[in-house]
């Protein structure tokens, strides 16, 4: 999944640059216009006839200056900002965080849970921090939340929830995110089990993924199999 949003976010930055490429022209051509117009509008006099001898200008060269330079500036201005807004619209995700299972350690027993050890992988931003094998949200907000577990247990089904657990005033809540549930093969008995999707998080909202009544489940410490990771969206 992580690789799948490197390339989203290739496919995301290279339709960017094109989109900035097109607005640099459109304002060069708004620029060179308004050049345009403000040369005709020095050299052109305006004429009237009085006794058959052209009057004088209403306004000289000077005078007309300031003002065509304030509105050329004031155009190029309102373009810039709406170009920064339209950036702004569609920017990059500024925090994420993947967690990989250690390679040297094996799931912790807890009762009927089983809980994967984790270890950082790939980290951007301060949105999003490790605590005590938990993904702790620094930001209220939305984030995309992801999970996989590569099973090898000989069992019908196999599966994991994501969970959170946030604070308040009346103590501490819990709820739960996402859940994955995979029929296992017969044969043989190895299959990944993937979920993820949008959740609107809290400032200390804490996550975990946890194997619930599969306490002696078989999993794949491979960074590549088993993985958990939030990306923010805004």
């Amino acid at each position: 999944m992580f690789y799948n949003a490197l390339l989203s976010l290739t496919a995301f930055m290279f339709c960017l640059s094109l989109f900035l490429v097109y607005r640099a022209s459109v304002l060069e051509n708004d620029f060179r216009k308004l050049q345009g117009d403000i040369i005709l509008q020095l050299n052109q006099p305006r004429s009237e006839g009085v006794n058959g001898k052209f009057a004088k200008m209403s306004k000289t060269r000077e005078d007309m200056k300031p003002s065509i330079l304030q509105k050329a500036q004031s155009s190029l201005n309102l373009s810039s900002r709406r170009v920064k807004r339209e950036q702004g619209s569609c920017r990059a995700p500024t925090s994420f965080l993947q967690l990989t299972a250690s390679t040297n350690e094996q799931p912790d027993i807890r009762g009927n849970i089983a809980v994967i050890p984790w270890t950082v992988s790939a980290q951007r931003g301060n949105a999003i921090s490790q605590k005590e094998n938990r993904i702790v949200v620094q930001e209220d907000g939305y984030y995309l939340v992801f999970g996989q577990v590569l099973f090898q247990s000989p069992s019908i089904v196999m599966g994991h929830i994501i969970q959170s657990r946030g604070f308040n005033t009346t103590g501490t809540t819990s709820r739960e995110l996402l859940r994955c549930v995979q029929e296992m093969p017969d044969e043989t008995p190895v299959s990944t089990c993937y979920t993820s999707g949008i959740v609107q998080l809290l400032q200390d909202d804490e996550l975990d993924l946890v194997i619930p009544y599969r306490p002696q489940a078989l999993i794949s410490m491979d960074a590549d199999s088993t993985f958990f990771g939030v990306i923010q969206l805004n």
